[in-house]
């Protein structure tokens, strides 16, 4: 029995939770583009999960937005729009054993949905800062190594202050905190204001630290939106984009925009449909958040286009 899971830490989450209740033989990390280009050959003794659907797989558990089955259609395992994919595999198989994994399932809710605060973008702790060791340059077969160790690590003892001492990731807590400093420097290098939206193109940047994703509103706070362009890591003819809104704006409410957050000139948070705009270029993702991987010469005309419609989206909403 194989597990194809995401690479971050709700498809790490996924796979500890999954892998106590299921005989599971191996687990394989691949982010969603490749699902989506039907490169893997799944058969019916394979699990997904945090990952789209293929009908070719037994089960299937994810909570993306953009992955919402079709009316009647009919599949083992659960989709539901929830926090994280973690919280739809506890939920669905209820097991009493599971219970001491709670907390690092609540953990991975919060971070999955993007309840990070400015300041923990800025000095990652606990579980966010575990969840940034999973987001390195390292090579495929070193990176997926470290994910199955710590999964057997949370298998054992899902206490974050446990797992933050265990040497391996210590080690990765170690360069993740010394390469913050470098991840921010690149971004400010390599990022432009287009309107509402930072727009980064990393692409020139094969060296470049996996920082975390919520940075960037911390360095651009005007931005309503972020448009990424990075190097695809399992396929160099592929490039990936990631968008996503500002986190730390403040959401409209009812019908109109809260006239005091008008007032005191605070940003608004945007309601334009990432995970929409990603399905239709092969992607996917929830309403604020979504990632797609393109033929690398068609990536700077997508983004662009991205940025085009993102900025026109929120001009016409004013």
């Amino acid at each position: 029995m194989r597990l194809y899971t995401h690479t971050d830490l709700d498809g790490v989450m996924c796979a500890v939770l999954i892998s106590c209740v299921e005989e599971v033989d191996e687990i394989r990390f691949v982010d969603p583009g490749t699902v989506q280009a039907g490169k893997i050959p799944f058969r019916k003794s394979d699990i997904i999960s945090d990952l789209p659907y293929d009908r070719h797989a037994g089960l299937w558990f994810d909570h993306h937005e953009s992955s919402r089955p079709r009316e009647g259609q009919k599949f083992e395992g659960a989709w539901k729009l929830a926090p994280s994919a973690a919280r739809v595999v506890y939920e669905y198989y209820d097991n009493p054993y599971l219970g001491k994994y709670a907390a690092a399932v609540e953990a991975t809710d919060r971070i999955d949905s993007g309840q990070v605060s400015r300041e923990e973008a800025e000095s990652p702790s606990g579980w966010f800062l575990f969840s940034n060791t999973l987001e390195t340059s390292a090579e495929k077969a070193e990176d997926d190594g470290y994910k199955e160790h710590v999964i057997a690590l949370i298998r054992r003892t899902p206490d974050i202050t446990a797992v933050l001492s265990d040497a391996r990731v210590a080690e990765r807590v170690k360069n993740v905190k010394a390469e913050l400093g470098k991840f921010a420097q690149i971004l400010r290098e390599h990022t432009v204001m287009i309107g509402k939206v930072a727009y980064s193109d990393l692409r020139t940047r094969p060296d470049l630290p996996r920082g975390n994703n919520y940075l960037i509103y911390s360095l651009f706070p005007d931005a309503v939106t972020s448009v990424r362009l990075m190097p695809e890591k399992e396929d160099k003819e592929s490039v990936k984009i990631s968008v996503g809104h500002n986190i730390y704006g403040k959401m409209c409410i009812s019908h109109g925009r809260n006239a005091s957050d008008i007032a005191q000139g605070a940003m608004l948070k945007s309601e334009f449909d990432v995970g929409a705009a990603m399905k239709r270029i092969g992607g996917g993702g929830h309403k604020p958040v979504g990632g797609a991987s393109v033929k690398k010469e068609e990536a700077e005309a997508i983004a662009k286009k991205l940025v085009a419609d993102i900025n026109q989206w929120e001009e016409e909403r004013k």
